[in-house]
């Protein structure tokens, strides 16, 4: 359960901006930037490649000046990599975003809400996208919901295609729990405002929501178990359910890499591909050791307890 905690003025309010690559974070984060007339950008990545590796923090003066609860104080949107990126690891993403949050939460930042960004062109919902969806749940635990942000982006490309029955399956079905534990949605962009005015609008929502909450001091599920509970990364249910999915995977490539082993049996190159994928597989292996408690951190436990 969260802990309240009275919140200070002046202190800087986080709005984590999360989603699969490509989804428009970056872009979506530019156009505030241009809307308010700031000159700092965030890197926009490609369709295929990510270009946002480490946790880009993005301060944007003026936005919370109007709300007395916040004023005094700046927000910072910050672009975040998918648990999807071309350059790293899923485990590694998990780290880095983990890293960040906690150093925010000990250094006093409220967050003021965080956002979720699905591209709504996507011909279906995929693999991508629901691995992307499930992080993001555990991130924030179902006490922060009332905080979240999901965004729909790129409605600039529906062309007669019928974006609005996507957006109503999104709501009816992925991401239904959300919004009936208070979770909200909007649409980035579409037929009647401009971008940049759609950017300002959903982000001016999300700070007049915080400044009217008396939960404006509740923090994401990962928050509260590293920074309030004190327990290391391996034991938080992000990592657990990363954990889980990613022993899936191993089970089953490693069944289908022992039927491939048997019908290349004496292909030289095909083998040589297999050799391959089974390195791959015993990296990830061992990166999933890394996700388990190690043994001066059980050490710590035991002390933990005894006094």
């Amino acid at each position: 359960m969260a802990q309240h905690r009275t919140p200070r003025k002046g202190r800087d309010i986080i709005i984590p901006v999360m989603g699969a690559t490509g989804a428009g974070k970056s872009y979506f984060i530019n156009t505030l930037l241009r809307a308010t007339g700031n000159k700092e950008v965030a890197i926009v990545g490609s369709e295929l490649n990510s270009c946002t590796v480490d946790l880009l923090p993005v301060r944007i003066k003026g936005l919370s000046s109007k709300y007395e609860a916040l004023e005094e104080g700046d927000v910072i949107l910050v672009d975040s990599p998918g648990f999807d990126d071309t350059r790293d690891s899923d485990i590694e993403i998990l780290k880095r975003i983990a890293k960040w949050l906690k150093k925010s939460c000990k250094e006093g930042a409220m967050l003021g809400g965080v956002i979720y960004v699905h591209d709504i062109s996507q011909d279906r919902f995929s693999t991508t996208a629901r691995k992307n969806l499930e992080m993001f749940q555990h991130l924030c635990g179902d006490f922060a919901l009332h905080k979240v942000m999901l965004l729909t982006s790129k409605w600039g490309r529906e062309s007669g295609r019928d974006f609005g029955a996507r957006e109503k399956e999104l709501c009816d079905r992925h991401w239904r729990s959300m919004l009936e534990g208070k979770a909200r949605s909007m649409r980035f962009g579409g037929k009647k405002e401009g971008l940049e005015e759609s950017a300002v609008r959903i982000v001016d929502s999300i700070l007049r929501q915080a400044a009217g909450s008396s939960l404006l001091a509740d923090v994401l599920q990962i928050q509260e178990e590293l920074v309030h509970q004190k327990k290391f990364l391996p034991q938080t249910q992000a990592a657990k359910a990363l954990r889980e999915q990613l022993e899936g995977v191993i089970q089953a490539q490693n069944e289908m890499l022992r039927i491939e082993a048997r019908a290349v049996e004496g292909d030289p190159e095909a083998e040589a591909q297999l050799r391959a994928e089974e390195a791959k597989l015993r990296r990830l292996t061992g990166d999933i050791r890394s996700l388990k408690l190690s043994v001066p951190q059980r050490l710590q436990l035991l002390l933990r307890r005894w006094f």
